[in-house]
């Protein structure tokens, strides 16, 4: 087994690697914050984003997204959450990213089970409860009709439990309220679209240029090689990562047209993006790809390195 094996191996299943990326991660955060340690957000963002890679590895060991044993679709969504200080005190983000991670379990619980209105109902209350700290949440509802109708188990009692969720949250909160003889908690949590008919202008570093750039290069690459190389990949495989390519696209969309949202729709694509990678650079022996791994990572590292500079 020559030296890039030997490396490819191990960072695709060293559990060691693994606590040692998640030590770094705790430890740069740290050090960037100083002396400020009653900072309740970055402690909340810090164990957010930790928690939302390892439900990551829980959602691909669970569904069997990637076969064989692979960390790196945690490793990866440390990286890239790692390497930009803007990620650090985003609770908004960080709380909408695992809500929308747990949102994909409850969809891919309901592959081809046309009997999915819990699972639907739960993905509305996740959505509209993200929604209550980060609006923008809400538009990721027809993401999530798309993969019921995807995963064949759409139909109009799975369509109208989810609305039922979305009720069920708002009239919670009417009733308390009414229960605190003040409307304006009620009003002043319903959802606000304003920031939809704003325009703004592309608000992105040159560091973020390239960071996303690079992301987008090995997003359309593990792309290319999903639909077209992998195709002998297990039915539920291929329905899982294109629906997650999808997810990834819309998102990456939204995040260009709306780039005043950068942090929090990065911390959201990061998910299914991690997960893309992960299966792209551990289904295959090539060396090429090998080295490619090796390059992804040292870049990032490098983009990391340069944005401590900068800041």
């Amino acid at each position: 087994m020559s030296a890039i094996e030997k490396i490819h191996k191990q960072l695709l299943t060293s559990k060691l690697l693994l606590f040692t990326i998640v030590f770094a991660f705790i430890a740069l955060r740290l050090y960037s914050i100083g002396t400020q340690f009653n900072n309740l957000s970055f402690w909340a963002c810090l164990l957010i984003q930790i928690g939302i890679a390892f439900i990551i590895l829980q959602l691909n060991h669970v569904f069997n997204i990637i076969q064989g044993r692979t960390f790196l679709p945690a490793l990866f969504y440390l990286l890239f959450t790692g390497i930009n200080p803007v990620f650090y005190n985003d609770l908004k983000g960080s709380v909408a990213a695992l809500c929308l991670v747990l949102c994909y379990y409850f969809l891919f619980a309901s592959y081809q089970k046309p009997e999915s209105q819990i699972n639907a109902m739960n993905i509305s209350i996740l959505l509209v409860l993200g929604s209550l700290l980060w609006s923008p949440l809400l538009i990721f509802f027809p993401v999530f009709w798309i993969g019921l109708y995807r995963f064949q188990c759409f139909n109009m009692r799975v369509f109208f439990a989810n609305l039922t969720g979305f009720v069920i949250v708002y009239l919670f909160i009417f009733t308390w309220s009414v229960f605190q003889g003040d409307k304006n908690i009620f009003f002043s949590l319903l959802p606000n679209f304003e920031w939809l008919l704003t325009a703004y202008k592309l608000d992105f570093t040159i560091l973020e240029w390239i960071t996303y750039g690079f992301i987008l290069l090995v997003y359309i690459i593990s792309g290319v090689y999903l639909f077209f190389i992998y195709i002998s990949e297990k039915v539920w495989t291929i329905a899982a990562l294109s629906y997650l390519y999808l997810s990834a696209f819309f998102t990456f969309i939204f995040l260009f047209a709306r780039s005043e949202h950068k942090s929090s729709l990065g911390l959201i694509c990061f998910v299914p993006v991690a997960i893309l990678a992960g299966h792209f650079f551990s289904r295959s022996n090539k060396k090429g790809i090998q080295y490619l791994l090796l390059l992804f990572i040292l870049f990032f590292i490098g983009i990391g390195i340069a944005q401590y500079a900068s800041s």
